[in-house]
């Protein structure tokens, strides 16, 4: 039995919802429960959709041949399980953690970052005024083969650490990382210093109590107190700091979404669905008698807040990029449990997003982050062959990959990756043509919003014989939706005056 309610206003739902446990995945009731889509018992048909949503890749096979089916009902429920399954098994891929597995007893603390970061392909250190102190300081950690940040909280449990920032992005009230070298070595051991902060982890010694976290593949979700002089009124907040795998290029964060929200009596909480206003930019100067307030439509006002009457500055929160504000309707100043998403654009790692085949005849392809490709292979009268090449993206979702860039499943050569503009030409086997760019012009579509370009790629003279040209692939990295589930306990918050 489920008992919902649900709200759908703003980007915010909250639900309560008891659930009995999910049998474990078997292959092999899938044809049948296939069949039941189409029952003429609507609860049949329900619990069948809501099992084969549960065995997800599994059933996946069976349902896209299910989408052919001349029962209607079969037909429309299949395509609908079929578009939310691959949403997720993609949404999966772009979030895979990288594993790493800790086994260091009595370890210099600086030395078991040091292996995590080898482990990760990514630098983690220590910052903050104790990061010299802390470095040779000992610790026992075995985390077994876990995602990143799994591994990063257990060592932080072991060294009572917390996460200062990752990324070039820093938690509210920590101070920016400062490479700096220190003659004094904590217990001799020298500090590792970050070679770029802008894509490092950085660790500092626990300041109060241990923030409540939640991960999801390469992701961590942490639940921050938002300052109460910068709390709105009404309602009780608390900041959601996202924090990525270094591998992971974390764009912006769109939303948040809380599906259950209770207090420590258990008591359900309701979230606040009033619509952010734009915050005005506050700065006080230090004798705290007056504040220069930059108000939304760019004009500056002057408080006096020792006046009898001083007008409400109000909040001054604005969350980043890698931050969203949930607020809530509560007089509480703790949530025993805070259940739901975030939502946000990452970039994707290099991947062919456009394959079109080569031939005399122009051929048009549509691929991921909306690029378009048209391409047509020619020969001029002296044999050299040429690809006529028309490409079409949004620069601000797609970005095509440089020589330089590592290609999966790709053996560099002597130029690189052997791709021009992102553009890689093949044989049937996959071996890549040296091409080099004979002409290229570039202009604006659709308001400037999309860029277009016309090249024509010279490919190198090949032996009789030799295989011919046969796919242009348009290799990029490109902007994409994901959602990131979470699960805190005991989340601060924070609410300023009545």
């Amino acid at each position: 039995m489920r008992y919902a309610l649900t709200l759908c206003v703003s980007a915010f739902l909250v639900a309560i919802s008891t659930a009995a446990p999910v049998p474990p995945p078997n292959a092999r009731e899938v044809p049948h429960l296939v069949e039941k889509l189409g029952s003429e018992d609507f609860a049949e048909r329900e619990a069948a959709t809501k099992r084969l949503d549960e065995l997800g890749l599994l059933a996946l096979s069976d349902l896209r041949a299910a989408t052919l089916s001349e029962n209607a009902e079969i037909a429309d429920r299949a395509k609908d399980l079929v578009r939310k399954i691959e949403r997720r098994a993609a949404n999966d891929r772009a979030l895979a953690p990288t594993l790493v597995d800790l086994d260091l007893k009595d370890t210099p603390l600086d030395t078991v970052l040091a292996e995590l970061s080898k482990q990760a392909g990514g630098e983690v250190v220590l910052g903050g005024a104790k990061a010299h102190e802390l470095a040779g300081k000992k610790v026992t950690v075995a985390t077994g083969k876990v995602p990143f940040w799994t591994a990063v909280l257990r060592v932080c449990d072991a060294a009572e650490l917390q996460v200062a920032g990752a990324g070039g992005f820093f938690a509210p009230g920590t101070a920016p990382y400062t490479a700096r070298v220190d003659k004094k070595k904590g217990d001799g051991v020298a500090l590792r210093l970050a070679t770029n902060p802008n894509k490092a982890v950085i660790l500092e010694a626990r300041d109060g109590k241990k923030r409540p976290a939640s991960v999801h593949g390469a992701v961590l979700i942490e639940a921050l107190e938002v300052p109460k002089i910068a709390a709105p009124k009404m309602v009780a907040t608390a900041v959601l700091q996202v924090w990525p795998e270094p591998k992971l290029v974390w764009q912006s964060t769109a939303d948040a979404k809380v599906t259950k929200a209770t207090d420590t009596e258990g008591q359900k909480i309701l979230p606040d669905f009033t619509r952010a206003l734009a915050r005005p930019q506050v700065q006080r100067f230090k004798d705290g008698g007056v504040a220069v307030v930059r108000n939304a439509d760019g004009t500056v006002t002057l408080v006096n807040l020792n006046a009898t009457n001083p007008i409400d500055v109000g909040p001054n929160f604005a969350p980043n990029s890698r931050q969203a504000v949930i607020k809530l309707k509560t007089q509480a100043t703790t949530a025993s449990e805070l259940v739901g998403a975030v939502y946000g654009l990452v970039r994707s790692a290099p991947e062919p997003l456009v394959t079109i085949p080569l031939n005399s005849d122009a051929t048009t392809v549509t691929g991921l982050g909306g690029s378009e490709v048209t391409a047509s292979l020619r020969a001029d009268p002296k044999g050299k062959q040429f690809v006529d090449v028309k490409l079409t993206y949004d620069p601000l979702r797609v970005d095509p990959v440089r020589t330089s860039d590592e290609l999966p499943d790709v053996k560099p050569g002597a130029s690189g990756n052997q791709t021009v503009h992102g553009l890689r030409v093949t044989d049937t086997e996959g071996k890549a043509f040296d091409a080099s760019l004979a002409k290229a012009t570039n202009e604006f579509a659709g308001r400037g919003q999309r860029v277009v370009l016309t090249m024509q790629l010279e490919l190198p003279m090949t032996k009789d014989g030799s295989p011919a040209p046969a796919k242009l692939v348009f290799w990029g990295h490109y902007a994409k939706s994901v959602e990131v589930p979470f699960v805190l306990k005991n989340v601060p918050l924070t609410s300023s005056a009545k």
